[in-house]
């Protein structure tokens, strides 16, 4: 990877790993699209590199379906989060994903 990725991979370490906010929720927007999959992406890289002891910060990927997509981009991003939960169970990351719909 590039230098400044991995610049940016360790200031996401370091941050999940500040003890004066240890306890606060990591919430990350996820939309499908290539800003949020880049991030999630990051962070997901960050969280590898650190020990699964020291994983205890809870990080949440949010999804909101606002029921007006187009039914293919919503089965494309419904794919992908499955992947990445399923990801998450295997790797025993500490991140739980919710999808809010409209009320």
């Amino acid at each position: 990877m590039s230098k400044k990725i991995d610049y940016i991979i360790s200031e996401l370490e370091d941050q999940y790993l500040m003890d004066d906010d240890s306890l606060s929720p990591w919430i990350i927007g996820f939309s499908g699209g290539k800003d949020s999959t880049a991030l999630l992406q990051l962070v997901w890289y960050a969280l590898k590199k650190i020990p699964r002891e020291l994983r205890n910060r809870k990080t949440y990927v949010i999804f909101n379906d606002t029921l007006i997509e187009n039914t293919v981009i919503t089965e494309y991003v419904f794919g992908v989060l499955n992947k990445i939960q399923h990801a998450v169970s295997e790797q025993s990351f500490p991140m739980d994903f919710k999808i809010h719909l409209p009320n």
